[in-house]
């Protein structure tokens, strides 16, 4: 992973915020606070949003030139975008100072403010993709179609659902108040998808725990959240007909660009977020699709309480059926998801079950499964039910791992523990019990030493062997599983002591 290091230290960062944040306050309550009335006031508001945005633009460069990779990718990326949006605010500001006229809509200050769209697009993306390991989080892994899909629905919800609230109480208003045209109609709607869409971003990027560069992006979420509630503001204040636009509606014209600027200086975070904080956020995303379909259905439902339910016009009836459909689908998505998911686990389950009571190279059961079947074994005896117990030593293996190599050793073990299994029924238990030593469990027989002949036979095509046997079949009280493996071991060394490939009854 490559490394981020500071534009420029904590210390002079925290001056720096302090002094940026507070002249922006000033500048926008100066303007509020009637401290400059008039043309004034105008002119302070107009020019402290184009000083903050040229600042924003000034600032991602200069620290593009002071990082790399990824850490200058977005800044160069925000700098133009701020740039471009810098642009339509000097247009602004000049038919509005210069010209001393209303600004027409559509015109090209509009073209400059939506410039900024794609630039933060992209350079969210690019914070996006900065992580601190190769593996995705879980929450938002890129891998499964499912988790792209949930995403995607969860996008169309949260959208769909705001832009149907911004449309219900200013929007619509603004937009049937004013009849516009086709292109003054589209610039007049691209403001509030566009914020939407670039704050659901930076919410499910927030989200995401190996994003690196999480203080850059809080900040750039803010900022951007302050663009947003000044166009919300501004649209809301036209569709109500508002003889002005108080400066302090344009706050976030002053601050947001302000915010994106210290984005660009803040110094990177030397750890990951603290728990709470990463709690917080992943929590955020859970419920990021529910909140705003939720406020956009109590609107709805004040509306129909208290009777002034319009008629629905078109952009509501074609929002309401896209949300619709896409809660129905993630709902559709999140049950056969976690369908798969729970597979999944009793899958894993099963897997770890069987690994923990069976040999990794020969898939023998264990010893601790061994001997719970021996304990079995014994209470059914106890019953009458007679059984044999088989100890099976390998001669001479540590010689065959000595001048072959290991590798050959376990191709031999692996192919004893096949010959051993098929000298067995089904029902009897075959097990590695470490090394070069197994143990066969064969119930319900009266004569098991004739299996100890078979797997004699069979085994020495491979390797010789040493066998001991236990014969259980007459039911004794004082008899534990202990104690007859205690024989069974002792039979297996008497047969190696009497020279190996051979087999010993205990009785």
């Amino acid at each position: 992973m490559r490394h981020t290091y500071p534009v420029i230290g904590t210390r002079r960062f925290g001056i720096t915020a302090a002094l940026v944040l507070a002249t922006a306050a000033a500048a926008s309550l100066a303007a509020s606070a009637d401290v400059v009335t008039g043309d004034a006031a105008v002119a302070l508001d107009d020019l402290a949003q184009l000083a903050t945005g040229l600042f924003a633009t000034g600032t991602c460069w200069w620290s593009a030139t002071r990082t790399s990779g990824p850490d200058r990718v977005w800044r160069v990326l925000m700098g133009l975008g701020m740039f471009g949006w810098s642009i339509g605010q000097s247009l602004w500001t000049w038919y509005q100072l210069v010209e001393e006229r209303a600004v027409p809509s559509p015109s090209p200050a509009d073209a400059g403010y939506l410039s900024i769209v794609p630039f933060a697009f992209a350079a969210l993306l690019v914070i996006g993709s900065h992580r601190r390991s190769g593996t995705p989080d879980a929450l938002l892994d890129h891998r499964s179609r499912y988790a792209r899909l949930v995403l995607l629905l969860d996008g169309v919800i949260v959208v769909g659902s705001l832009f149907a609230l911004t449309w219900t109480t200013s929007l619509g208003g603004l937009v049937d108040a004013g009849n516009p045209s086709t292109p003054a109609f589209l610039v007049a709607i691209a403001y509030p998808l566009t914020d939407l869409v670039l704050l659901v971003i930076v919410v499910v990027l927030a989200a995401d725990r190996k994003v690196v560069l999480k203080p850059q992006l809080h900040l750039l979420g803010l900022g951007l959240v302050g663009l947003a509630a000044s166009d919300a503001a501004f649209a809301y204040l036209v569709s109500v007909q508002a003889p002005e636009v108080p400066p302090l509606a344009n706050a976030g014209f002053v601050v947001g660009p302000a915010l994106i600027a210290l984005a660009a200086l803040v110094p990177p975070m030397p750890h990951a977020a603290p728990q709470h904080i990463a709690r917080f956020w992943q929590w955020a995303y859970l419920l990021m699709p529910y909140l705003p379909l939720l406020v956009c259905s109590a609107i709805v439902l004040r509306r129909t309480v208290i009777g002034d339910l319009a008629p629905a016009d078109a952009v509501e009836i074609g929002c309401g059926f896209t949300v619709f459909v896409a809660v129905m689908l993630r709902q559709l998505t999140t049950i056969v998801e976690n369908t798969r998911l729970a597979a999944m686990l009793r899958e894993s389950e099963r897997d770890l079950a069987h690994e923990a009571h069976h040999d990794a190279l020969t898939g023998l059961a264990n010893r601790a499964l061994f001997e719970r079947r021996l304990d079995e074994a014994m209470a059914a005896h106890h019953e009458g039910v007679p059984f044999g117990l088989l100890f099976v030593d390998l001669d001479d293996f540590k010689a065959v791992n000595d001048v072959s190599g290991h590798a050959h050793g376990d191709a031999v073990l692996e192919r004893v523990a096949q010959k051993l299994r098929q000298c067995v029924r089904d029902t009897d238990v075959v097990a590695r019990l470490g090394g070069d030593e197994f143990g066969v469990l064969v119930t319900g027989v009266e004569e098991p030493e004739k299996v100890a002949f078979r797997i004699l036979d069979a085994v020495g095509e491979e390797i010789s062997a040493s066998v001991g046997v236990v014969i259980c079949a007459n039911p004794d009280p004082e008899e534990t599983a202990q104690s007859v493996l205690k024989r069974a071991d002792k039979a297996m060394y008497e047969a190696k002591r009497d020279g190996g490939r051979g087999l010993v009854i205990h009785p």
